[in-house]
């Protein structure tokens, strides 16, 4: 290569570079086109009008009535000889019906009983010592009637021998008057015998450990050959087969819904019930029997009873219920589905949809599409059985939607994180097609 010619190609290699660096430079300048967002598929629908209830949804504790429960304690000190061997040798069962009086548990009694005894010995003792005293009485008696016949004589006389002299009178009346009054200091100590032997049967019975009232007798607590301490729990007694309570612990803003005699019934509001409730599908209604005017010092929560018939529910006590309270007894109103109601935000929101218009899509089938608006939701009664919410109006906080409730398409399925101004079309759930029917042999 000649000198000449080099620098000729240099700069014709320069000048394809500047030319490069143009046009990647004006490729580099133009915007990409804006790709177009596909209209959000969501399901809409018109509110309805429905028949709505609200339920309160409340959880507690079974327990009997307040008259309906007893605690068999041990009033003495005493060790247990003997269990659910009732007084007429009829065996008590645990978790069966009692009777009042039926024995459950028989402590050691023999010094009680040896008290007893020694009481008992010691009235006999009072009764011949009374006996002696009704003697003394008699011969006293005889006395002052010997001194009496002999002053009648001495009268018929009428002389002056003087047979009775009046200290002898006045003696034997004082005699007659202090064995007299012997025989009542012995009246009165029989008297107090009796009230000791009969203190001491009572005492014995203490010894006995009975059923204070009739009801189903709970877990017994001792075995034999234990020593109980005055107040050891033996056993509980419970009535609850014609009816219980539900005791529940709610919160201000709940109990402020509640009211005496409102209507309640077994379960959740969603129809799922405990599986301590074992009670047939159709539940007998239960009544708000109690409302405390005073919350609890540690969690602030109200006492709520809820008492329901058990002949039919057949709950257990100390059972964990799940119950629901009429708080709102049902109207006819406007409702949508809870799905609508976006309760992210306060007042909640709910996105209707405006300017629907159908076209032919990509398949060339018919669809509808319009425009999302949030709207401000004011909300009424909530029924979570029907899983539906009242709707009482729509607020739109920019004034430019200017619908009615009453013909408003709504969102129900897919409307969260929907803006105003997004485009959105009716997703259409397509039919399964049904598989071919086989042919019948032959």
């Amino acid at each position: 290569m000649s000198l000449a010619s080099r620098p000729r190609r240099i700069c014709g290699a320069c000048f394809l570079l500047l030319l490069a660096g143009m046009a990647l430079g004006c490729h580099r300048g133009e915007k990409p086109p804006e790709e177009k967002v596909p209209p959000a598929p969501v399901k809409w629908e018109g509110a309805r009008q429905l028949f709505l209830e609200e339920w309160t949804e409340l959880v507690g504790t079974t327990q009997p009535l307040p008259d309906h429960a007893a605690r068999v304690t041990a009033p003495v000190e005493g060790r247990v000889v003997a269990v659910l061997q009732g007084a007429s040798g009829k065996p008590v069962v645990e978790g069966q019906p009692v009777q009042k009086g039926d024995v459950l548990v028989q402590l050691d009694d023999t010094v009680a009983r040896a008290h007893r005894d020694k009481a008992e010995a010691a009235k006999k003792v009072l009764l011949a010592e009374k006996e002696t005293a009704e003697f003394a009485i008699k011969q006293a008696e005889l006395d002052v009637k010997r001194l009496n016949d002999l002053k009648r004589q001495q009268a018929e006389r009428r002389d002056s021998l003087q047979l009775v002299s009046p200290i002898e009178m006045e003696k034997a009346a004082v005699t007659l008057e202090a064995a007299k009054a012997n025989l009542r200091s012995f009246d009165s100590k029989l008297e107090a015998a009796d009230k000791e032997v009969a203190s001491l049967d009572h005492d014995l019975q203490l010894y006995k450990l009975t059923a204070p009232r009739a009801g189903r007798l709970g877990r017994l607590q001792v075995v034999v050959g234990q020593t109980l301490p005055i107040g050891t729990v033996v056993a509980d007694i419970v009535d609850i087969d014609e009816a219980i309570d539900i005791l529940c612990f709610v919160p201000a803003a709940d109990a402020r819904k509640l009211q005496l005699g409102q209507v309640a019934r077994i379960g959740s509001a969603e129809g799922t019930r405990d599986d301590t409730a074992g009670a047939p599908s159709a539940d007998p209604e239960g009544k708000v029997e109690y409302i405390a005017d005073q919350a609890e010092t540690e969690t602030g929560t109200l006492a709520v009873k809820v008492r329901f018939p058990n002949r039919d529910l057949k709950l257990r006590a100390n059972a964990v219920v799940r119950i629901r309270v009429l708080t709102r007894p049902g109207k006819a109103t406007w409702a949508v589905p809870e799905s609508a109601v976006m309760e992210d935000q306060d007042p909640p929101a709910i996105v209707v949809v405006e300017d629907v218009q159908t076209k032919k899509n990509a398949d060339g089938k018919d669809e509808e599409t319009g425009k999302a608006r949030r709207v401000r939701a004011v909300l009424g009664v909530r029924d979570r059985v029907l899983k539906q919410v009242e709707v009482l109006r729509l607020e739109d906080p920019e004034k430019k939607w200017h619908g009615d409730l009453e013909t408003a398409l709504i969102v129900v399925e897919k409307g969260q994180g929907l803006q105003t101004g997004d485009e959105v079309r009716l997703e259409v759930e397509e039919d399964e097609e049904m598989p071919p029917m086989p042919k019948p042999p032959g």
